[in-house]
């Protein structure tokens, strides 16, 4: 229900605008050239014959594929651009209710918490564009919920989990190199849960903890190092088939470096790290104008949940700490881990920068909520109110998320700060 729900929200005028928006100039160009099998498409040093476009070779090639697939289904025209971010966005919502579920082990916070990203701009917005954020939030939180598999894994059993885990960080990594920030923290709290593992079953000198140090130590590496190895270079398959080596291989990782390190350039709707929990420098996509009215598309949080986030999520780490929690430092990567090390990076960023650490800020405001409701009395009263606010919020501002053409004053009316112009 909860995929369907977001499909019913995503798809309705997925066509619109008509055109490439923000980054689809790039992102969506060029999976069209991959989809049509252009060799120029993958590489650092041929350029797009078409003028206002630009082949994307600064990201690892997972998204883009991504986005050629609904091209493929749909053809080289805007629906079948976002077609693909639509059906990821749509997963995103499940895997949010599943990896609520098993953290806080309560339904009712779980469904509350895939619904509060339904109501959420930034994740509307970004499954219904053709750009790379959706794909990775997504695979993250896949990688997350494999994260907290292993971690409740009996220690003779954390194969399977260990190998999803590294799977799915594979995607991530192939999507978009931010994953780096998800596979240090990841990294750590395997080490670390493994060393408890050995550690406990050495107390008991025997067979059984002859067999769990071995299988830490084939399937820890194997899991977190060769697979996502091998997945990162398949996404690079497509590179080769049309006619790459190896030598271009490496060359284009070198350039993809050298570009996100060197990066200076400056941008009119750049944000701090700081300001996006607050939700105070959204980008703006698009604008389109008919007659009297304008049509725009912002990308921007839900203000009224994202004010929410930063108590919340330290509410529930308190708590899961005090219960010792395996829950707590999924929480903790896939919110702290994801948004905090933006403060260190010095190339320009973006509010949808925010998008993977997001649902996990959701899931802390679910439990919040549902805790604060079964007090009963006023705290019901105050719960309904606040939930009532965040759909409001949503529908009232769903016209300038949506390019849905309304009035120059009512954009106006909902130009709340002057970081939002």
């Amino acid at each position: 229900m909860l995929v369907l729900a977001a499909m019913l929200l995503f798809a309705p005028r997925l066509d619109v605008p008509p055109r490439y928006t923000f980054d689809e100039v790039y992102y969506a160009y060029t999976a069209g050239q991959y989809a049509a099998g252009n060799a120029d498409a993958y590489v650092w040093d041929t350029k797009a014959p078409e003028r206002g476009v630009a082949y994307v070779w600064n990201h690892p090639p997972m998204g883009v594929l991504m986005i050629s697939g609904g091209i493929l289904l749909w053809g080289d025209e805007p629906f079948g651009w976002r077609f693909s971010s639509a059906v990821f966005g749509a997963i995103g919502i499940l895997l949010i209710y599943m990896i609520a579920m098993a953290m806080l082990r309560d339904r009712t916070m779980a469904v509350l918490a895939a619904s509060l990203v339904l109501v959420d701009p930034l994740w509307f917005v970004q499954s219904r564009i053709a750009m790379l954020d959706i794909f990775g939030a997504v695979f993250s939180l896949a990688t997350l919920l494999s994260l907290y598999g292993f971690l409740t894994s009996k220690p003779d059993r954390v194969a399977p989990a260990l190998m999803r885990t590294g799977l799915f960080l594979g995607l991530a990594f192939a999507t978009k190199w931010n994953a780096a920030f998800l596979a240090v923290f990841i990294g750590a709290v395997v080490l670390y849960r493994s060393w408890v593992n050995v550690r406990s079953a050495r107390e008991v000198p025997n067979e059984s903890a002859r067999s769990i140090l071995g299988l830490h130590l084939i399937w820890v590496p194997v899991s977190l190092c060769l697979v996502p190895a091998v997945i990162y270079l398949a996404a690079y398959i497509p590179f080769f088939a049309t006619g790459h080596d190896w030598e271009q291989f490496l060359e284009l990782q070198r350039q993809t470096f050298a570009y996100h390190s060197q990066l200076k350039e400056l941008h009119t709707y750049q944000s701090r790290w700081w300001q996006w929990p607050l939700a105070l420098r959204p980008v703006w996509y698009s604008v389109s104008y008919t007659g009297d009215t304008v049509a725009h598309i912002y990308a921007n949080g839900n203000a009224l949940l994202y004010w929410g986030f930063l108590p919340a999520v330290i509410a529930l780490s308190v708590r899961l700490w005090r219960e010792s929690s395996p829950a707590l430092p999924v929480l903790l990567i896939g919110f702290f881990g994801q948004w905090l090390p933006w403060a260190l990076s010095p190339r320009n960023a973006f509010m949808y920068y925010f998008l993977p650490a997001a649902p996990f800020g959701a899931i802390a405001v679910s439990a919040a909520a549902v805790l604060l409701w079964r007090r009963g009395g006023v705290w019901r009263w105050l719960v309904l109110i606040y939930l009532a606010a965040l759909v409001a919020y949503f529908v009232f501002f769903y016209p300038i998320h949506a390019a849905v053409p309304i009035t120059r004053e009512a954009v106006e009316s909902r130009i709340w700060f002057s970081g939002w112009r």
